[in-house]
């Protein structure tokens, strides 16, 4: 590889770019959710915000942090989902990496020291 050359694993997608990345997005239920932060407190990415309630308002319905138009921080693993104990929560887009990252996969006949 020619010193010059960008490697393809060195690319940084644009993540505003929906072709390149899109992250995850969330819909919580205002009938089901109890506002008891379960969500917020198991997500790993701490993309699940809670706004202060105060003397003249009740405590809001969770939103996700946006660091962009239209991207968050959630990469839609389910950890809320499956916190929730009222069923509040489903995921509206999932996460999508784009062509920038590979999953990894171990399979038996990988060996040392590509397992992965």
């Amino acid at each position: 590889m020619n010193p010059g050359s960008v490697s393809r694993w060195s690319r940084i997608p644009n993540y505003i770019d929906p072709a390149q990345m899109t992250t995850g997005v969330l819909e919580f239920s205002d009938e089901k959710c109890t506002r008891c932060l379960a969500c917020a407190k198991i997500c790993p990415a701490r993309s699940i915000l809670f706004r202060k309630e105060g003397k003249e308002r009740p405590k809001e319905l969770p939103y996700l942090d946006t660091i962009a138009p239209d991207v968050t921080l959630c990469v839609a693993c389910g950890c809320c989902l499956a916190a929730c104990p009222h069923q509040a929560i489903s995921i509206t887009r999932g996460f999508n990496a784009g062509r920038y990252f590979r999953r990894l996969s171990q399979a038996v006949e990988m060996t040392y020291p590509r397992r992965y």
